[in-house]
């Protein structure tokens, strides 16, 4: 074989070889063209303020309470009062008979020594209130000292709160709270007292918080209050379909927009929940681009395609 003929041989193979390669280049190009994308909806994180609270039930109590006590032993000649009647301090309640004067009644009213031991003594309140209870009804026999009725205070109404022990860093006098009623009425209100003493079962600190105004509320009504033990002003947010955890719930991360094709796996740190929103401490910025729809499944360096 001459040379010219070597010649042609070896432009006909670099021919080849150079049309196979540029068939497997376009080859590759329509390959990485048609892999497949998920169609992805994206979101930018928000500016939210968080509140962590903790619900108690309270217990509505009157601290003042008053009893009227018989004065002597002997018989009731007169009750005019019932309960749920409002009465003044100072305000005969009762008078009563001693067994010695029903016995000088049939003694001969000739006798005028006798007549000042006739008269019933008296019986008076000695503070204003609500009567509660009556023990007594006229007729009935009572020795001294027999608690007769008992007067309660309504301005006196608080609501008892028990508190455990490991809030009390975030719950003390002078804090707000709020406390939402049977009937769905939420009001704010203050905790006003704080008793220094520890309940060794449950090991609960009670609080007292008094009502705004005259609200005339019952006695040992079941109410719930919460109280704000955190608080995050300005966080950054995101939806929960937009934070994904592990099955334990002890990681969390997020899939970020790096480009308008291409989603990164980011780890972040969450804190507060309020709501659907939930605020996110670490991990992102407020002008990140988040996946809210269709990140689920995604690995990391995930082809998207964004849906407009």
């Amino acid at each position: 074989m001459n040379s010219k003929h070597i010649f042609i041989f070896i432009n006909s193979c670099a021919g080849l070889f150079f049309s196979s390669c540029s068939q497997q280049k376009a080859t590759g190009s329509e390959e990485a063209a048609a892999l497949p994308k998920t169609v992805v909806n994206f979101i930018q994180p928000v500016r939210q303020g968080f509140t962590d609270y903790i619900q108690l039930n309270g217990n509505t109590q009157f601290q003042k309470k008053s009893v009227v006590r018989a004065n002597i032993t002997g018989y009731i000649m007169d009750m005019r009062w019932k309960q749920g009647d409002h009465i003044s301090s100072g305000t005969l309640f009762c008078n009563i008979k001693t067994k010695e004067q029903d016995a000088l009644k049939n003694i001969d009213s000739r006798e005028p020594s006798l007549q000042q031991f006739q008269t019933p003594l008296k019986v008076m309140t000695s503070s204003s209130g609500i009567i509660t209870s009556v023990n007594y009804s006229k007729g009935d026999f009572i020795n001294e000292g027999d608690v007769l009725a008992t007067i309660t205070d309504p301005a006196s109404l608080v609501l008892v709160v028990n508190v455990p022990y490991e809030y009390h860093e975030a719950v003390y006098k002078g804090k707000s709270c709020s406390v939402k009623f049977p009937d769905g009425k939420t009001i704010d209100a203050v905790i006003q007292e704080e008793v220094p003493f520890i309940d060794s079962a449950s090991q609960t600190q009670t609080y007292l918080i008094r009502f705004p105004g005259n609200s005339l509320l019952p006695e040992n009504m079941n109410l719930i209050v919460h109280i704000p033990v955190k608080q995050s002003q300005q966080a950054i947010a995101l939806p929960l379909e937009a934070i994904q955890t592990n099955e334990t719930q002890d990681e969390f991360w997020v899939m970020k927009l790096a480009n308008d094709s291409l989603a990164i796996k980011v780890p972040v740190t969450v804190g507060l929940q309020h709501d659907s929103l939930r605020e996110i401490i670490s991990g992102i910025n407020i002008n990140d681009k988040i996946i809210v729809k269709g990140a689920y499944g995604l690995t990391d360096s995930s082809l998207v395609s964004i849906n407009k």
